[in-house]
This record gives structure tokens, sequence and C-alpha cells, in this order.
């Protein structure tokens, strides 16, 4: 074949290719444009049953019955749709929709597809209630795969059966469960339930210093004073994490007989507890501690600079009042964080 008409032949073959591939965009477009408005004209139809149930039109749950067994759209609906009802209509609402199979149809979904859709129907179950939504959560546990038992979990306790303290703690010891934000949420919630519980798992020796500090930093947000002799405790811990954690707690907390214990963090040989002393002090607006926290404010960390000047603007007039004067002063570090807080603060 003369060179020329080679040329001429890869020609066309790249323009066939090239046609070939903007036509099959051009068709997965397409596609991609009728599937979203079925979902779209699904959903509204969806969200027009619901709101004929919930007026109580004759025959209005025939108009869903086309639409149950696609479990990811009538999820989507539902959680959609159950944030703007409430008591009775609800109960009523969910009734008619567990009556139409529809706990049936999303247990069913749990044993396939994404992480996210699984997710979407295990919120959806936990709305609809149920002994029966209930028991087909549980079952979802038992998933091999951690994200999807962990969004079980979560949903169970959302549908007012959470798990107990240990049991939680049991699932992370065994790996069952990897320690997350989602996690960390699901453990405050159940530790904000029962405090005391709480305390009592900061003496098993299986903890790893993770989960010992996600149990601390439950006990912060379960508002109960009972938790501070522990919390003082554990802000001596060993672990730079459980350390942080307790130190963390005790500013949510704010009880005054935190402040020792936030005021010894702040010399800690860790400049992360070093911070998170130095926010302490300014949530908890312990104001005996703004000469700890204009000591601060020359740490040879950044990180423990910046805590400190936003702790003393948070401290009012009188930690101002010490920003101004380490503003003047000759100290470079100390001079260039506190004129920094001020300017964030709007008092400069």
């Amino acid at each position: 074949m003369a060179p020329l008409a080679a040329i001429w032949m890869t020609a066309l073959v790249l323009m066939a290719m090239a046609l070939s591939w903007m036509s099959g965009l051009i068709v997965l477009r397409f596609i991609n444009e009728r599937r979203a408005s079925r979902l779209a004209a699904g959903r509204r139809a969806v969200i027009e049953g619901l709101s004929a149930l919930l007026r109580d039109v004759p025959g209005a749950i025939e108009t869903l019955r086309p639409y149950v067994r696609r479990a990811r759209l009538m999820s989507d609906a539902l959680l959609e749709f159950q944030g703007l009802i409430r008591g009775a209509d609800q109960d009523r609402v969910l009734g008619q929709l567990r009556a139409l199979g529809l706990v049936e149809v999303l247990a069913a979904r749990l044993d396939r597809g994404s992480r996210a859709g699984r997710s979407t129907v295990l919120e959806a179950l936990a709305a609809l209630g149920g002994d029966e939504a209930r028991a087909a959560i549980r079952r979802a546990i038992d998933t091999a795969r951690p994200d999807v038992r962990m969004a079980a979990i979560k949903a169970l306790a959302d549908a007012g059966a959470p798990p107990s303290i240990g049991r939680l703690l049991d699932y992370a010891v065994a790996r069952e469960l990897e320690p997350s934000r989602l996690y960390a949420e699901l453990l405050r919630q159940v530790v904000a339930k029962d405090p005391r519980a709480g305390m009592a798992a900061l003496d098993r020796a299986d903890l790893s210093p993770m989960l010992r500090a996600l149990t601390l930093d439950a006990l912060g947000f379960a508002g109960d004073y009972q938790a501070v002799p522990s919390l003082i405790v554990a802000a001596s811990d060993a672990h730079l994490e459980a350390r942080t954690a307790a130190v963390r707690a005790l500013g949510r907390l704010q009880h005054p007989a935190g402040e020792g214990a936030i005021a010894r963090a702040m010399e800690d040989e860790s400049w992360i507890v070093r911070s998170a002393a130095a926010e302490a002090a300014g949530l908890a607006g312990f104001s005996r501690l703004a000469a700890g926290l204009d000591r601060l404010l020359g740490d040879p960390e950044w990180w423990v600079r910046f805590r400190a000047g936003e702790a003393l603007y948070a401290l009012g007039r009188e930690g101002h009042v010490v920003l101004r004067e380490a503003a003047d002063s000759e100290r470079p570090l100390a001079h260039r964080a506190a004129e920094l807080a001020l300017a964030e603060g709007g008092a400069a």
C-alpha cells in the first residue's frame, strides 16, 4: 500500500473511531436524561401519593402501589416527606406504607446495591419503624461490610433501639466496626442516654487509645458533671489521644473543677494537648487562666499560639487587655499572635 493511501486509511479509521465515541456519548447522555426524567416523574408521583394519604383521599394508597417495588425511589421520597409531618398523621401514613408491604421491599434491597443506596434504605426502614423494620435492620448488622453495618446500627438507634455502650465498643474492639465520624456520633448519642455506663467503660482494659479517646469525647458531649473526675484523671493519661479528648471534654463541660487540669495541660509536652487546653480555657470562660494563655502566645507551635489568641479574645475584656499588652510587647511570636487575634475579632 502506498504511503499516501496508508495515511488516508489511518485518518478514516481515526475519524470513524471519533464518530463512534461521540455517538456513544450522545446515546449515554440520552439514556441518563431519560433515567433522570423517569426518576423525577416517579418522585413527584410518590410525593403526591403520600400527600394524598396524608389528606386521607380515597384510593390514595393505590396510586402508590405501582412504585412500591422501587426501593430507592420510595426511600428517598419517604425520607423527604417524613420530615414534614409529625404525630398522629405521621403514624397513620407510615402504618399504611407498612401495610402496603414497603418494609419487605426495602429489606430485600439491603442484600444488593451500593453503600449509599443501602444506607438510604436503612434510614427509610428506621423512619418506617415497627418490629419488622427493626428486625430487617438487625439482619443488616450481620453484613460483612463494616460501612453498611455502621449504617444499620445507626438506623437501629434512630428507630429507638440503640445498642448498649458496651456492645458498641465490642464491635470496634473486634474490628467489626471501624472508628469513624459516624461511629463517634453514635457513641455520643448512646453515652448521652447513659453517662454512667460511659464512665464505667473507661475501666475496660481492651480499649485502644482511640476508643478511649472517643469515649471521653462522648462524655464531654453528655453534659453530666459526674464525669468531671474521670475526665480530670484522663487529662494526665499516658496516651496523647486520651489526654487531648479529656481536655476538650472538660472545656465543653465548663465545670470549675476542671480548671486545674486544663491549666496543667497548657504545660503538656505535646503541642496538640497544649492547643486543646487553650481552646478549652476559652470555651469554658476560665479567665484565671489568662496568664497561661498569655504564655502560650509565645509557644513555638503556630497552632497553639493561634488557639491561645482565640481563647483570650473569647474571655472578653480581661482577655483583650492581655492581647493588647502582648501586641505592644517586644516578644515577636506573642506580638504577631496577639495582633492576629485582635484583627480576627475586629478589636484591633
